[in-house]
C-alpha cells in the first residue's frame, strides 16, 4: 500500500477505536434521517456486533482484511478514555466502541474500515460527532467535503487526495461520518474512486444495520 494513501492510518487509535480522530468536514442532514427516531440504545456488545456490517451482508467481492478480526466491541472505559484524548470533549454518555476492517479481495490496497461510538442520548452522541468533524479540519489541510447521500441524522462526506508518482490526479482516499440516533461512525475507505460508489453503498448498508438495531430488530432478517 502507498502510504500517502492510508492518511487515516496515521491518526488511529492505537488499535482501540480505528481512525476515530480522523473525523469530518461538516454536519449535514438529510430528509430520510431526519424523519428517523432510536428506540433502543446500544448499551451491550451484541448490539454493536450486530450494528457493524458482517461478513455475510458485504458487497461481492469484499472479505474480512486479512490482519483483522470479525467485528470487535471495546468496553466503555477504554473507549471512553480514547474519545476524551483524541476528541477533547467530555464524551459523556458514551457507552461502548467497536470497530471492523474489511478488503476488496481483488486489490487488498483497497479497504474500508468502520468505527462506532455508541451513546446514552441524541445530546450526547451530538458532540462527539461535532468533535469529528473539529479533528479533521484541525489536523488536514488536504482534506475536502464531498457530497454522498446518507439517510442519517446527521452526515459529512469528505476525500482526501495524496501525491502519487503514476497518476497525475493523485489518489483519493474517502470517508464519511454519520450520526444515526444515538450511534455516531465513521467509515474510512482506501481506494482510488472518484464517483464514490463504494462509499455510498457501505454508507448505505452501515445506517440501514444500525436502525435496524436500534428499532429491536435483526439487521440481518
Amino acid at each position: 500500500m502507498d502510504r500517502p494513501k492510508r492518511h487515516g492510518r496515521d491518526l488511529a487509535l492505537a488499535g482501540m477505536v480505528a481512525a476515530l480522530a480522523l473525523g469530518t468536514g461538516a454536519c449535514g442532514s438529510d430528509g430520510g434521517g431526519a424523519a428517523f427516531r432510536a428506540g433502543v440504545v446500544l448499551s451491550e456488545p451484541d448490539q454493536v456486533r450486530d450494528a457493524l456490517p458482517g461478513q455475510a451482508t458485504l458487497p461481492t467481492g469484499w472479505r474480512l482484511a486479512s490482519s483483522a478480526k470479525p467485528p470487535q466491541v471495546i468496553e466503555q472505559a477504554e473507549a471512553s478514555s480514547t474519545c476524551r484524548k483524541k476528541l477533547a470533549i467530555s464524551c459523556s454518555g458514551l457507552q461502548l466502541g467497536g470497530t471492523v476492517r474489511y478488503e476488496l479481495a481483488a486489490n487488498t490496497d483497497n479497504d474500508i474500515r468502520f468505527t462506532m461510538l455508541t451513546f446514552d442520548s441524541v445530546e450526547n452522541a451530538g458532540p462527539a460527532f461535532d468533535a469529528m468533524v473539529s479533528s479533521l479540519e484541525k489536523s488536514d489541510d488536504n482534506v475536502r467535503r464531498i457530497s454522498v447521500k446518507a439517510a442519517a441524522e446527521q452526515s459529512q462526506g469528505f476525500e482526501r487526495p495524496a501525491e502519487s508518482s503514476d497518476s497525475a490526479g493523485g489518489v483519493v482516499a474517502s470517508a464519511m461520518a454519520l450520526r444515526v440516533g444515538t450511534v455516531v461512525v465513521l467509515i474510512e475507505l482506501d481506494e482510488d474512486e472518484r464517483d464514490h460508489k463504494t462509499l455510498q453503498q457501505f454508507t448505505a448498508l452501515q445506517t440501514e444495520r444500525i436502525k435496524r438495531v436500534q428499532q429491536g430488530t435483526n439487521p440481518d432478517a
